[in-house]
C-alpha cells in the first residue's frame, strides 16, 4: 500500500508535490494550534463552570450559617426568594432534609429527576445526567432543628454552546487556510518552478536547434540565477569544445589527406609506369616513405594530444630540472652539431611536481620548435629561475620570429603559420597544443613573447614538489 501510494506520488509534477506537500505542512500546523486551543479553551471553561458553582454554593452557604444553630426547616422553607436571586441560567438550587424530602427548590431550565442524597462533606463533581453534562455541588447544613443537604446543579449548556461555535468557527477557518494556501502555493510553485521550466525548454531549443541557445539570466540574485549561470557557462563550455572537436576532425581530415593523396598518387604511378622505370621507381618510394613518415608522426602527436586531455597525476612524481635539460642538451648537441646550446640554471633548484617523462616531452616539443625556426642564427638558450614556490623556465631562440596577430593562435591544434613552411620542416601543429596541455595538468602555465625577424621567447612556469594544487 504504502509502495502504491509513493508511486503515485512520483508519478506527479513537481509543482503539485510542492502545492500538496505545503498545504499538508499548513494542515497539519493548523490542526495542532487548533487541537490545543481547543482543549485549552475547553479546560478554561470548565474550570470557569465550577468556578461559578462553587461561588454560589459559598454565597448560599454563608447565608444559612448566619443563623448558626437555630436554623429550622421553616427558615428553609421561608428563603426561596433568596435562592430564586441567587440562582443563574441553567441551575437548580435545593435543599432537602435527611428523608431527601425537598424543602425549598428553584431552577432556570428543565433538569432530569436527581435522586436526593444527603452531604456528610462539600463537595463538587461533574455527573451525567441522561446524555448531559453537568456539575453537582452538595453542602451539608445543620442547625440545631434541623439537618439538611444544600444541592446545586449546573448545566454545562453554555459551556457545550460556546465550543461548538469555536469549534465550527475553526474548522471554517482551517478549511479557508488551507483552501487559500493551496491557491497561493499553486501560484508561487508556478512562479518559483518557471525558471526550471526555462531551463528544461532551453534544453529542448538545444536539442532541437544546436548549442548557441542559451537561458535567460534573471534580476534577481538567488540560487535559481547562479543555476542560471552555471547552465550557460557550462553550454558555453560544451559549444567552445563542440566547434574545437569539429575543427579538429576538419584539420585531422586536412592533414591526412594530403600524404594520404600523394600516397595514392605515387602508387597508382608506379602501378602504371614504375614497374619498368627504375627513376620513377626510387622516387616514388621515397617519397612514399616520406609521406608515411610524416603520418606515423601525426599520429603520435594525435596520441600524445589525446593522452595530456586524459592524464591523471599521481602525487609522487617529480623531475630534477637540472640532471634532465643538461641530458637533453647533450643529446641536441650530438643531433645538431652546427647549433649553440646554453644552459643558464640557478643553484640547488628544487624538482619540479611533474612527471619526468612529460617534462622531457614538454622540453622537446619547445626546443625542437626552436631548432626548425632558427636557420640562420642558431643559438638556443635555456635558463630557468626559482620564484617563491614556482620554477621559471624559458626557451629563447633568434629565428624568424612570430608574428604578434598568430601568437594567440599557435595553442591551436593544427595551427601553423605558413602551412607550406610547416609541411617542409616536418611540423604537424600539434606540439605547442600538447605542450599547452600538459603544463595546464600539472597547474603551470605557458606563454609566448616573439618578435618577427628577431627570435622567440617561450616562458613555462612550473611548481616544485609539495605545491602542485
Amino acid at each position: 500500500m504504502i509502495n502504491k501510494i509513493r508511486k503515485q506520488l512520483n508519478r506527479l509534477s513537481w509543482q503539485t508535490k510542492l502545492v500538496l506537500s505545503g498545504s499538508t505542512a499548513i494542515f497539519f500546523t493548523f490542526f495542532l494550534f487548533s487541537f490545543l486551543e481547543y482543549h485549552t479553551v475547553s479546560k478554561w471553561m470548565m474550570n470557569r463552570e465550577e468556578i461559578a458553582i462553587n461561588r454560589t454554593m459559598t454565597d448560599i452557604a454563608t447565608f444559612y450559617k448566619e443563623k448558626g444553630n437555630e436554623l429550622t426547616s421553616e427558615d428553609i422553607q421561608k428563603s426561596e426568594e433568596f435562592l430564586r436571586k441567587m440562582n443563574d441560567n441553567d441551575q437548580l438550587i435545593r435543599i432537602y432534609d435527611q428523608k431527601g424530602k425537598i424543602l425549598v427548590s428553584d431552577k432556570n431550565g428543565e433538569y432530569a429527576v436527581l435522586e436526593p442524597i444527603p452531604a456528610k462533606n462539600s463537595t463538587t463533581e461533574l455527573v451525567s445526567i441522561e446524555g448531559n453534562e453537568a456539575y453537582v455541588a452538595r453542602y451539608p447544613l445543620s442547625g440545631d432543628n434541623f439537618k439538611g443537604t444544600l444541592e446545586i446543579v449546573r448545566q454545562l449548556n453554555n459551556y457545550h454552546k460556546m465550543m461548538s461555535n469555536l469549534f465550527w468557527v475553526m474548522t471554517i477557518f482551517g478549511v479557508a487556510a488551507i483552501l487559500f494556501s493551496a491557491i497561493s502555493g499553486f501560484f508561487l510553485a508556478k512562479q518559483l518552478l518557471k525558471p526550471v521550466r526555462d531551463l528544461a525548454n532551453a534544453m529542448k531549443r538545444i536539442k532541437e536547434n544546436g548549442f548557441q541557445e542559451r537561458m535567460v539570466v534573471y534580476k534577481q540574485k538567488d540560487e535559481l540565477t547562479a543555476l542560471t549561470n552555471v547552465f550557460n557557462e557550462m553550454m558555453d563550455d560544451i559549444e567552445k569544445s563542440f566547434l574545437l572537436q569539429k575543427q579538429f576532425v576538419e584539420d585531422a581530415s586536412h592533414e591526412l589527406r594530403t600524404p594520404v593523396s600523394i600516397l595514392e598518387g605515387h602508387l597508382s604511378l608506379l602501378n602504371r609506369w614504375g614497374k619498368k622505370d627504375p627513376a620513377i621507381l626510387d622516387e616514388s618510394l621515397e617519397t612514399s616513405l616520406q609521406e608515411v613518415t610524416r603520418l606515423k608522426k601525426l599520429i603520435n602527436d594525435l596520441l600524445h594530444l589525446t593522452r595530456a586531455d586524459q592524464l591523471r597525476l599521481k602525487n609522487d612524481e617529480n623531475s630534477d630540472i637540472s640532471v634532465i635539460l643538461q641530458q637533453l642538451v647533450k643529446n641536441l648537441e650530438i643531433l645538431h652539431p652546427d647549433y649553440q646550446f646554453t644552459i643558464d640554471l640557478n643553484k640547488s633548484l628544487p624538482s619540479l611536481a611533474i612527471a619526468k617523462q612529460h617534462f622531457e616531452q614538454l622540453m622537446i616539443i619547445l626546443l625542437d620548435n626552436s631548432i626548425k625556426y632558427s636557420c640562420s642564427k642558431k643559438k638556443i638558450r635555456i635558463s630557468a629561475i626559482q620564484q617563491g614556490h614556482e620554477i621559471w623556465i624559458s626557451v629563447v631562440d633568434s629565428g624568424i620570429g612570430i608574428p604578434n596577430e598568430h601568437i594567440s593562435k599557435v595553442f591551436n591544434r593544427f595551427y601553423r603559420i605558413d602551412k607550406a613552411r610547416g609541411r617542409e620542416s616536418g611540423g604537424t601543429g600539434l606540439g605547442l597544443s600538447i605542450a599547452q596541455r600538459l603544463i595546464k595538468k600539472y597547474n603551470g602555465s605557458i606563454s609566448i613573447e616573439s618578435k618577427e625577424g628577431v627570435g622567440t621567447r617561450v616562458n613555462v612556469v612550473l611548481p616544485v614538489v609539495g605545491h602542485n594544487l
